[in-house]
C-alpha cells in the first residue's frame, strides 16, 4: 500500500480526493483490489463494497459472492482487474476537487491569499450539493443552500468591484491552469468531445457499446458473440476492456471536459429527473452519435457518475427507495386534510423532483390522485378512496354524489355496503354520509333514533316532541316517524306519551323481527335443526364487497339493530353489523379458499361464534330438471320420493306439519322464494300435486353436504290461496297519476327479504294509481296493528300480518275480531294479492294534492 508519492499511512490520513488527484483513480482501484484480495477474501461483495448496490454495475453483479469468488471467475492475470472493475465505480464522487500532492503549493500561504479560501468554499458547496442524500434533514439542506447562495453573492460582488489586492491576485494566477475546483459547466458542443474516444474503436467495440454499454435494450452476450463469431466470454471481455478504456478516457486530459459536462448535467437535473428533462437540457443531446447510431442523451444517461438510469428515470441511489421515501412523505403531508397541489409540488421539490416532472413522478409512486387542485391519498380499497373524497369536500355527501366523485367503476350497492360497515364513516341523514371524526348526530334509522330520543328523555317522551325533533334534524317525514311510533315495540301508556315496550327494552330480551327465520327468503333448515342462509355468489362477492342479509336470519344469529357480531371462519374473521340494515363483511377470502365462482350457491350458518360455509356448485354436463334445481336451491341434493316431497320440503322451510305441496308453495310464496316457486310451478301448480300409485321419485343429483331428507310427518292440511295477480297488475295500463309517497315513504321502508309480499302488493296497488295507505296503523285502545290501512269514509281496508301456517295465535285472532267489529275488511298481503281486483275496487284513486 505504501507509495513514495503519498504520505505514510495515507489510507488512514489522506483525503481520497487528494489521493485520486495524485496517483489516479485507476491506481487507487488496483491498490484497493489488492488489499481486498490479501486481507478480506472471505467477505461478500455486499459487505466489502456496500455502495455497489447503488451503481449500475453493482445492479448487474451478484453481491452475495465473496471477493475470492469474484476474482476466481476470470483468468489468473485478470484477478486483480476483476475486483478493481468493481471498485472503480465507487470512486466517481472523488474524481474532482482534489489536490495533487506532488505539485508544489502556491507561493502565497492560505493565510496570505484571499482567493484560495473562496475557491475552497466554492468547491465545497458544489460537492455537498451533489452528494447530499435524498433523505437529508431539511435543516442541513437549508444550510448547504445558504452556503451556496452566500458564495454566489460574494463571487458576484468581488467580480463587479474588485479591489487592488484581488486584481493583483487574479493577475498573478491568470496563467495558471484551471484546477478541478472549478464548478462544472455544460459543454457547448458535447458531441465533439467524444470524437477522440470513439475514433479509435473498432467494429466489435462499437457494436458492444451500442448494444450493451449505452443501449436501452441490452443485447445478450450470446447474441453479440454469434454476431462476430466469438464466444460469450470473449464478448464479455471486449465489454470489460471497452468500459475500462472509457473510464480511463473520462479521467484523462482529453476526456475530462466531457466528465465535467456529465457532472454539470447531474447538478442541473437534481436527484430525480426524467429522460425528457435530460433531452431538453442541452440542444446537442438530441444529436445522433454517428458511429453508434444512438442519441447523445442516451450515452449521457449511461455515463452519469452518480445516477441510476432505469424505467425512464435518472435517480440518485435506488429507484424503489426513492419511491418509498416519496410515498411516506406524501402520506404524512396528507394527514388529516387534503393539501393543495402547490404544497405537494413544493414537497416534491425538496425531495429533488422538479415541478415539470412532478405529475409523472406521482404516477410512478402510485397511491395518490390529483383532484380539484388537491392531492388525495388514493388507496386500493373503496373505503380509503371514499374517505379521501370526503376529506377533500369537507362535508357529508349523498351516496350517488360520492360515487360520481370516485369515478372508479365501483357499483353503488358495493359502495353503500362498504361505507355502512366501516367505523370511519357516519351516516348523517337518510342518504348523507360523512366522516365520524367530524362529529355530529348520527342517523341510525327511524326506529333506533326514536329509542335514542326516549333514552335521552329518561325513558319516556311525548310523541309530538319526538316527531318534531327527528323531522327538524333529519330529512324524514312526520308520517314515517308516526308509523314507527305505532309499532308494537313502543308502548302508549298515556295520551300522547310513548316509551319502549317492556318486552323490547334494550338488553332485556332478544330482538324480535317482523318475520322469523322460518318466514325469511333463502333460509333453510337441515335435519339437525341448523338454519342456513343461501348466498348466490356474484361478481361483487368475489371482488370483496359486503352484502346485506335478511333481518330474520340476522336476528336468528343473535344480532339486533345497532349491534355487531364477530364470527371466525376457516381463513379469518368477519363482522356482521346492523346499522340501518343487517350487513355482512367481505367473504372473499373464504370464497377463494372454497374455489367459489360466479353462479355458485354457498350456504352459511353460525354456531358457537364460528361461521360455517358449504359450496354447492353447478355440475357441468348434468341435465337437471326444474324440480331438481329447486331442491338444490334448498340445499337438497339427495333422492326424494314424490310421496315424501311435501314433508321434506316443508321441514326445510320451517313448515314441519306440511302434507301437501299446496301448503309448501303457499309458504314459499309468503317467504318470497320466487326462484324456487318458478321452478316448481309447472309441476305442482299446473298439473296438481296428486301422488301416483307407483310413488315416483325425483331422480337423485350429485350428493351434497347439506342433503337431508327427513321422514314425513302428517297433520291436517290448511291450503293457502294461490295465484299471481301481481304479475297481471304489471301488465295493466299505466295510470295517469302515481302517488310519489309510494316511492318515498312506503316501499323504501320495506325489507326486500322479509317483507317481499308487502312490496309486491304495494307495487301492484301503486301501479294502478291508488292512494297510499297509513303505514303502521293501530286500531283502538288495544293498538291492533295493520301493515297498511286505508281508513276511508266509503270503506275501511287493512293489510294485516299473516299468521304462520299451522300455528295458533290468539293475539292475531283477537286482532282480526276487533277489526271486523269496527267494520274493516282485512286480509294478509298474500291474500290481497290473490284478490287484487277486489282490493282495487275498494281503494280511491290518487290525485295530485290529495
Amino acid at each position: 500500500m505504501e507509495d513514495p508519492r503519498l504520505p505514510g499511512t495515507w489510507w488512514n490520513d489522506t483525503s481520497l480526493v487528494d489521493v485520486t488527484a495524485t496517483i489516479g483513480a485507476e491506481e487507487v482501484a488496483h491498490r484497493a483490489a489488492q488489499a481486498l484480495r490479501a486481507y478480506w477474501p472471505h467477505l461478500t461483495l455486499g459487505v466489502a463494497l456496500p455502495n455497489l448496490c447503488f451503481c449500475p454495475e453493482g445492479q448487474e453483479t451478484d453481491l452475495r459472492v465473496t471477493i475470492e469468488q469474484a476474482a476466481s471467475d476470470v483468468g489468473v492475470e485478470e484477478e486483480d482487474e476483476a475486483v478493481a472493475r468493481l471498485v472503480r465505480p465507487l470512486l466517481r464522487p472523488f474524481l474532482i476537487g482534489g489536490r495533487n500532492l506532488m505539485e508544489p503549493t502556491a507561493t502565497a500561504s492560505r493565510a496570505e491569499s484571499p482567493a484560495e479560501p473562496n475557491l475552497d468554499i466554492h468547491a465545497l458547496a458544489n460537492m455537498l450539493a451533489r452528494l447530499l442524500p435524498a433523505d437529508t434533514p431539511s435543516a442541513i439542506r437549508a444550510a448547504v443552500d445558504s452556503l451556496r447562495a452566500w458564495d454566489q453573492g460574494r463571487s458576484e460582488k468581488e467580480s463587479s468591484t474588485p479591489d487592488s489586492d484581488t486584481k493583483e491576485q487574479v493577475e498573478a494566477t491568470s496563467g495558471r491552469k484551471a484546477g478541478p475546483t472549478a464548478a462544472p459547466a455544460l459543454l457547448e458542443e458535447p458531441l465533439n468531445a467524444l470524437e477522440s474516444l470513439i475514433s479509435d474503436w473498432g467494429e466489435r467495440q462499437l457494436a458492444v457499446a451500442a448494444g450493451r454499454t449505452f443501449g436501452q435494450n441490452r443485447i445478450s452476450l450470446e447474441n453479440l458473440g454469434e454476431q462476430f463469431g466469438v464466444s460469450r466470454e470473449r464478448a464479455r471481455q471486449i465489454q470489460v476492456e471497452l468500459e475500462k478504456k472509457l473510464q480511463l478516457w473520462l479521467h484523462s486530459d482529453s476526456g475530462r471536459p466531457f466528465l465535467s459536462h456529465l457532472l454539470a448535467v447531474q447538478d442541473l437535473l437534481g436527484p430525480v429527473a426524467t429522460e425528457a428533462e435530460l433531452r431538453q437540457l442541452h440542444p446537442g443531446h438530441e444529436l445522433t452519435v454517428p458511429a453508434l447510431g444512438l442519441p447523445l442523451w442516451q450515452l449521457t444517461a449511461s455515463l452519469l457518475p452518480d445516477r441510476t438510469w432505469t424505467s425512464g428515470w435518472l435517480v440518485e441511489g435506488n429507484l424503489d427507495e426513492r419511491i418509498e421515501q416519496t410515498r411516506a412523505e406524501l402520506t404524512r403531508l396528507c394527514g388529516e386534510s387534503a393539501p393543495t397541489w402547490a404544497e405537494a409540488v413544493e414537497l416534491l421539490r425538496q425531495l429533488g423532483i422538479h415541478e415539470t416532472a412532478a405529475e409523472e413522478w406521482l404516477l410512478v409512486v402510485k397511491g395518490f390522485r390529483v383532484t380539484e387542485g388537491h392531492l388525495l391519498p388514493w388507496g386500493r380499497s373503496v373505503n380509503d378512496r371514499a374517505e379521501a373524497v370526503l376529506m377533500l369536500v369537507g362535508r357529508p355527501l349523498a351516496m350517488e354524489d360520492l360515487l360520481t366523485r370516485l369515478d372508479d367503476g365501483t357499483a353503488l350497492a358495493s359502495l353503500r355496503n362498504q361505507i355502512q360497515s366501516d367505523d370511519r364513516f357516519m351516516r348523517r341523514d337518510r342518504d348523507l354520509y360523512g366522516l365520524r371524526r367530524w362529529g355530529g348526530v348520527e342517523y341510525l334509522g327511524i326506529r333506533e333514533m326514536i329509542i335514542r330520543e326516549l333514552e335521552s328523555a329518561g325513558g319516556e317522551a311525548k310523541s309530538e316532541d319526538i316527531v318534531t325533533t327527528l323531522c327538524s334534524q333529519f330529512d324524514v317525514s312526520d308520517r314515517s316517524v308516526r308509523a314507527y311510533l305505532a309499532a308494537p315495540e313502543f308502548e302508549r301508556f298515556k295520551r300522547g306519551w310513548v316509551r319502549v315496550a317492556a318486552h323490547t327494552e334494550t338488553g332485556t330480551a332478544d330482538y324480535q323481527p317482523r318475520r322469523d327465520v322460518a318466514q325469511t327468503r333463502r333460509c333453510f333448515q337441515t335435519g339437525q335443526g341448523t338454519w342456513w342462509y343461501r348466498l348466490d355468489v356474484n361478481g361483487e362477492h368475489l371482488r370483496g364487497s359486503g352484502f346485506t342479509i335478511p333481518a330474520g336470519f340476522a336476528a336468528h344469529l343473535g344480532l339486533a339493530p345497532g349491534g355487531r357480531l364477530e364470527l371466525s371462519h376457516d381463513v379469518g374473521d368477519i363482522q356482521l353489523v346492523w346499522r340501518n340494515q343487517p350487513t355482512c363483511g367481505s367473504l372473499r377470502p373464504l370464497l377463494e379458499t372454497m374455489g367459489a365462482v360466479e353462479g355458485d350457491h354457498v350456504f352459511v350458518a353460525a354456531k358457537d361464534g364460528h361461521l360455517k360455509a358449504l359450496r354447492l356448485a353447478e355440475e357441468p354436463g348434468t341435465n337437471l330438471t326444474d324440480t331438481q334445481r329447486a331442491l338444490r336451491l334448498m340445499a337438497l341434493s339427495g333422492q326424494v320420493t314424490e310421496k315424501d316431497m311435501p314433508a321434506v320440503l316443508g321441514r326445510r322451510i320451517g313448515l314441519a306439519d306440511a302434507t301437501t305441496m299446496d301448503e309448501v308453495l303457499a309458504h314459499l310464496r309468503v317467504r318470497g322464494d320466487k326462484d324456487i316457486l318458478e321452478l316448481l310451478r309447472e309441476q305442482y301448480e299446473l298439473s296438481g300435486a296428486t301422488a301416483p300409485d307407483e310413488e315416483p321419485s325425483v331422480p337423485a343429483t350429485p350428493e351434497g353436504e347439506l342433503s337431508s331428507a327427513a321422514p314425513p310427518q302428517h297433520s291436517p292440511s290448511d291450503p293457502q290461496p294461490t295465484g299471481d295477480t301481481a304479475a297481471e297488475a304489471k301488465q295493466s295500463p299505466k295510470p295517469e297519476f302515481r302517488d310519489p309517497a309510494w316511492d318515498e315513504e312506503i316501499i323504501p321502508l320495506l325489507d326486500e327479504d322479509s317483507e317481499a309480499d308487502l312490496i309486491h302488493l304495494a307495487q301492484a296497488v301503486a301501479s294502478r294509481g291508488k292512494t297510499v295507505p297509513v303505514f303502521g296503523f293501530e286500531l283502538g285502545e288495544g293498538g291492533w296493528q295493520a301493515d297498511f290501512a286505508w281508513n276511508q269514509d266509503t270503506a275501511k281496508v287493512a293489510v294485516v300480518p299473516a299468521v304462520q301456517h299451522g300455528r295458533v295465535d290468539p293475539e292475531a285472532e283477537r286482532r282480526d275480531a276487533a277489526y271486523r267489529a269496527a267494520g274493516w275488511t282485512i286480509r294478509s298481503a298474500v291474500d290481497w294479492l290473490a284478490h287484487l281486483d277486489e282490493l282495487l275496487v275498494l281503494l280511491p284513486d290518487a290525485t295530485p294534492g290529495n
